[in-house]
């Protein structure tokens, strides 16, 4: 069975795996330069950047099982701190039992093994499907082609898999039947900026859940485990590490600014970051990513994994159960077996 996956995330790292696993032959195109999705990290100013998902936590006993088997292997550990919170002009600890895991030593190295088996094209995006009917596949009354931005083609797929975000999805399949059950506005834009200070404020929390004004999330990059460069861990014998706190401004926020230049995204990240530490910051270096399509909209109740069994097509990702990386992971796992037939008719 020929089965085509588009992105290359967490959700697509667990299909992936699940199907390589039961002989099928899997193809991954993923747009960017590499797998991660919004997971992603970025090699920047004194050591890596995790723009995306800060932290993930493992609830089920299935993610668990793969989040142990991710330690043993080095490439995730935990991330123990105590959480603070900030609310009307007040930041405080706000200690609690979750357990936190991040990738060592970026949040999407984890992912690095799951796509082997795989076929993977990055910097491949996919900008045209077509779904052609005929009885020559073994799996289903048709097979998939798809098309890339560069005018390269890519056929004779049994089966295909979008772990794109959903309006991605909906524009691939635009006319498609299961196109019509993908939620609008599944997924809010998020502005993520790295800040490295000029002068350390010295402050304890690592990570600040924001409850109000223009941030919903802050955290201290620099502390973060594995996070520094091997040359910069080296230079700090002799002087401290510069502190580079990361700032994740707020859906409404970033949907407000959504088409703001970057070097006014940075001031307004360090405004927030003086407002909730209680400081003025300096500023020395800064780097801005924008996320279109980043954090789950809770407004939207899940969909659940969308699959049409007489196209073999079938869509995942967190925001078809309700967010959160361990979601995308099971997300992956159940479009696999809808894919391999084991899930129950839909």
């Amino acid at each position: 069975m020929k089965i085509a996956i588009i992105g290359a995330g967490v959700s697509a790292a667990a299909a992936c795996k699940a199907l390589t696993a039961q002989g099928a032959s899997v193809t991954v195109f993923e747009k960017a330069r590499g797998p991660g999705g919004r997971i992603s990290s970025k090699r920047a100013l004194a050591g890596s950047f995790d723009f995306g998902a800060q932290y993930f936590t493992a609830r089920s006993e299935a993610f668990l099982a793969q989040v142990q088997q991710w330690q043993a292997q080095g490439l995730v550990q935990r991330w123990d701190f105590v959480p603070y919170q900030y609310q009307q002009g007040r930041l405080s600890p706000s200690p609690d039992d979750e357990i936190r895991y991040i990738g060592t030593s970026t949040m999407h190295q984890m992912l690095s093994g799951e796509f082997e088996g795989a076929t993977l094209y990055t910097g491949c995006k996919i900008n045209e499907l077509s779904y052609i009917c005929s009885n020559v596949s073994s799996q289903s009354s048709g097979q998939w082609q798809l098309c890339s931005e560069q005018g390269e083609c890519f056929g004779g797929f049994d089966a295909l898999l979008l772990t794109c975000p959903p309006e991605q999805a909906f524009q691939l399949l635009e006319g498609a039947p299961l196109s019509l059950q993908i939620p609008k506005r599944a997924l809010l834009p998020c502005w993520a900026v790295l800040l490295e200070l000029a002068n350390p404020t010295h402050q304890q929390a690592q990570g600040i859940f924001v409850q109000d004004g223009n941030t919903r999330w802050i955290a201290q990059q620099s502390a973060k485990p594995g996070r520094q460069s091997a040359r910069l861990q080296q230079e700090t014998v002799q002087a401290p590490a510069p502190e580079q706190w990361l700032v994740h401004l707020s859906e409404d926020c970033s949907a407000r600014e959504l088409e703001t230049m970057p070097e006014q995204i940075s001031a307004l990240a360090a405004a927030e970051l003086s407002r909730v530490l209680g400081t003025q910051v300096q500023v020395a270096a800064a780097l801005c990513h924008r996320w279109l399509y980043a954090s789950y909209n809770s407004d939207i109740p899940p969909c659940g994994v969308l699959f049409d069994k007489k196209m073999q097509l079938a869509l995942c990702g967190d925001w078809t159960l309700g967010g959160r990386v361990e979601n995308a992971w099971l997300s992956g796992v159940e479009a696999a077996s809808k894919l391999l037939g084991r899930a129950h008719n839909t």
